[in-house]
């Protein structure tokens, strides 16, 4: 337990990431790669290997999704902004609805710990294009 704390002390002061388990992934359930959908967009994430829990809560081998659209410039190695195109979803949600422009967009997942920050290795899913019609 006390090496645990002194881990965890040490991700918060020094910025690092948490450690993410071998074999973890996250995904996108839906909508599909290539897929043509109506405005506005339902959105459900996927996680395997891995446990959600909100943001603020410090636990290991879990995190909280962000939904990156249209493939914003983000640094990895530090906590993700909030944004139009950096989407959190800090109280452990594992679903939500855009409301897209038509045309295409792409999508992809980031899980980040309890600081926002991905883990290390990164965890983030393939990038999806979707085509969004009125």
């Amino acid at each position: 337990m006390a090496k645990q704390q002194a881990s965890q002390k040490a991700e918060e002061q020094l910025g690092l990431p948490q450690a993410a388990p071998a074999g973890a992934s996250v995904y996108f359930i839906e909508p599909k790669d290539g897929a043509t959908v109506k405005g506005p967009v339902k959105v459900v994430f996927g996680l395997a290997g891995m446990g959600i829990a909100p943001a603020g809560v410090n636990q290991a081998n879990t995190g909280h999704h962000h939904l990156l659209i249209d493939d914003p410039a983000v640094d990895l190695t530090k906590p993700l902004p909030a944004t139009d195109q950096v989407k959190h979803f800090g109280g452990g949600q594992t679903e939500t609805t855009l409301d897209l422009k038509p045309g295409k967009h792409t999508l992809q997942l980031v899980l980040g710990d309890w600081k926002h920050q991905p883990q290390n290795p990164t965890l983030a899913s393939p990038k999806i294009t979707i085509t969004v019609t009125k």
